[in-house]
């Protein structure tokens, strides 16, 4: 099944609800692509492909109505070198005339700011208001120089009383103002 193709023609749907797929070529959707939560909240499911191209379709992991309640990790593979789908490019979730339903359990504070500057090797970093982040969720920390490559992806491991302050992983490579 590696590396297999799927293509969903219009009027039927494809219902994920399995833990792990193998990494697949390409998914063709003109029907429907749904992903099934898990009655746990803690349980992670892992879709893998090359592209995933929503042509006329519907691609749905969780609607506004009844969020995605559990955990996905949907990666793409792909490189540089890869073919590529044109306008599109490769490693891609495309979307041409159709829908893209992603929403997961609201959250009140998706993104914040740094509350104090932090320095190279920092695995503690505080924040300038109260969130309701938990330990073992992943965090994206955006680049403050001018060089957009120095942004960097740490996961939580503990959160402070406050809910302000963030122990983190692993040290950070850069340094982040405030």
């Amino acid at each position: 099944m590696e590396m297999e193709s799927i293509w969903i023609p219009e009027g039927l749907n494809l219902y994920v609800d399995v833990d792990r797929t193998p990494v697949l070529n390409a998914i063709i959707v003109e029907g429907s692509l749904i992903f099934a939560p898990h009655t746990d909240p803690n349980h992670e499911r892992f879709f893998d492909a090359h592209y995933i191209f929503v042509n006329k379709g519907m691609m749905e992991v969780g609607t506004e109505e009844f969020p995605y309640t559990s955990k996905i990790t949907i990666t793409m593979h792909s490189s540089v070198e890869d073919p590529y789908i044109p306008i599109y490019g490769n490693k891609v979730i495309g979307v041409r005339y159709g829908t893209l339903d992603m929403h997961g359990v609201p959250r009140d504070v998706t993104w914040t700011k740094l509350g104090e500057t932090v320095e190279p090797g920092a695995t503690v970093i505080t924040l300038i208001e109260e969130v309701d982040w938990v330990a073992g969720e992943q965090i994206s920390i955006a680049s403050t120089s001018f060089n957009g490559r120095e942004g960097e992806q740490r996961t939580i491991i503990a959160v402070g009383d406050d809910k302000k302050t963030l122990t983190l992983d692993q040290g950070l490579t850069y340094k982040h103002f405030a």
